[in-house]
């Protein structure tokens, strides 16, 4: 399919806070911390490290952290205070974090890139640090468990100088406050994409460097890989469902923004697509601001084949010939979708995907599991519409990502917590339930 890449009237303005750059003193290696961590089938390079003695659960360690960037020189005393009251520290993502005993054994690991977070574990890990005159060196690695739940792996290495716990922080190297950071968005191109709540759909992705070659560019666009980014998933009226802000100026680099941004003048005519993006002045996600208003057009040829919605190939029956036990995940009956909010719901009733698999209640902990053979994408969108058509509101904005969703939904006092994660190519879901019924139907 044709693209065509142009420049922006407008560009896409992000507000981020000032940083405070963390200066090690002593002499520092070539390298003074090298390695990977995987998460959810992605892997960053660790390049900067952080080493420091602290207390946790009234017990001293030796912290370790690992990240893709350096680290602000103000997290150190925020993480101390932190870690003495039991609590896990976040740093600007990516980072691996290591805690090891004061005899130099590893007790755990904590990680946070993307969208994910894992907290303090330490399954299959191995690690061993090292002091050595005013330093500490060491290793660590855990294999990549791809079939868990939430696949993660790092194999990294550190040499580094050791912040004792009553020292003070060393100096720091501050940056004034500038304005905000306009970020020219030079390149766009126009996809069809996978249809959402049965509707055709499309996605524009503007980048900062040119990605027409890539195969996958809303993909890799979130994630950086074509400097700041917006990607923008919409039907064909304009009526937008999905937004990706990435930006290196934020702490969190990319978020998603759903509510924060409409189209103006949006048509879809003559093989391409045109109008405006506008979040009608700056607009707060996550306690950072940003803003767009952006003019476009770009060539969008017919949708193909296999992203266009399929026709329904049921035939509609009278609600009195269908048997009174079966209730379709995808079609629901009228009596379900109009129960009212109050009565609590059985779990087996609750709507799925029409190809969910493997599906597992356990009703301990009330939650349910499934497989789906489709993409992350697609699942949350079949499961949003199914969902919505039985009663659940949305609570908050969803997180939909490639790599990583969360969904949360409330129908009278039940409430959903839907994470969806990819699998074997295909997506398995993991959703966290309160307030259903649990009994034999």
């Amino acid at each position: 399919m044709a693209k065509k890449f142009m420049g922006l009237l407008a560009p896409l303005v992000v507000i981020g806070s000032t940083a405070t750059l963390f200066a090690q003193e002593g002499a520092k290696p070539a390298k003074a911390a090298e390695g990977t961590l995987m998460l959810q089938g992605k892997n960053y390079p660790l390049t900067h490290v952080l080493a420091y003695e602290t207390t946790v659960n009234e017990e001293e360690v030796i912290a370790v952290v690992l990240s893709g960037q350096a680290i602000p020189g103000e997290k150190l005393k925020e993480a101390r205070e932190k870690e003495k009251e039991g609590e896990e520290p976040d740093f600007k993502r990516p980072f691996l974090k290591l805690q090891f005993t004061k005899e130099g054994a590893l007790k755990f690991w904590s990680a946070s890139a993307g969208n994910t977070s894992l907290g303090r574990r330490l399954g299959n890990a191995t690690g061993e640090l090292k002091p050595q005159e005013g330093r500490v060196t060491g290793k660590a690695s855990q294999p990549n468990e791809t079939e868990e739940m939430f696949s993660a792996g790092f194999d990294v290495r550190f040499d580094v100088a050791l912040l004792r716990a009553g020292e003070s922080v060393p100096a720091t190297v501050a940056k004034k406050p500038g304005p905000a950071a306009n970020v020219k968005l030079a390149h766009m191109s126009a996809h069809w994409r996978e249809p959402f709540s049965d509707k055709p759909s499309m996605v524009l992705v503007f980048t900062e460097k040119d990605h027409s070659k890539d195969k996958k560019p809303d993909f890799n666009a979130g994630f950086g890989k074509f400097g700041s980014a917006l990607v923008v998933s919409l039907h064909e009226d304009g009526d937008i469902f999905g937004c990706e802000v990435a930006h290196s100026a934020l702490k969190h680099q990319n978020f998603s923004s759903i509510g924060k941004i409409r189209t103006n003048n949006f048509e879809y005519a003559d093989g391409q697509v045109k109008g405006e993006l506008t979040t009608d002045g700056p607009a707060e996600v996550f306690g950072e601001t940003w803003e767009v208003n952006v003019k476009f057009v770009a060539p969008l040829g017919e949708i193909p084949k296999e992203f266009q919605p399929a026709a329904s190939k049921e035939t509609e029956k009278d609600a009195t010939d269908e048997p009174a036990t079966i209730k379709s995940a995808t079609k629901l009956s009228e009596k379900t979708a109009h129960e009212p909010a109050g009565d609590k719901l059985n779990v087996k009733d609750l709507a799925l995907t029409k190809d969910a698999s493997d599906v597992e209640y356990n009703q301990l902990v009330e939650q349910l599991n499934f497989k789906s053979k489709t993409n992350v994408k697609s699942v949350c969108a079949e499961l949003a519409a199914n969902l919505k058509a039985q009663g659940w509101t949305k609570e908050g904005s969803d997180l939909v990502t490639a790599a990583s969703s969360i969904l949360k939904r409330k129908r009278g006092d039940a409430d959903l917590t839907i994470f969806v994660h990819p699998e074997s190519g295909g997506s398995k879901v993991q959703i966290m339930t309160e307030g259903l019924s649990w009994g034999e139907k």
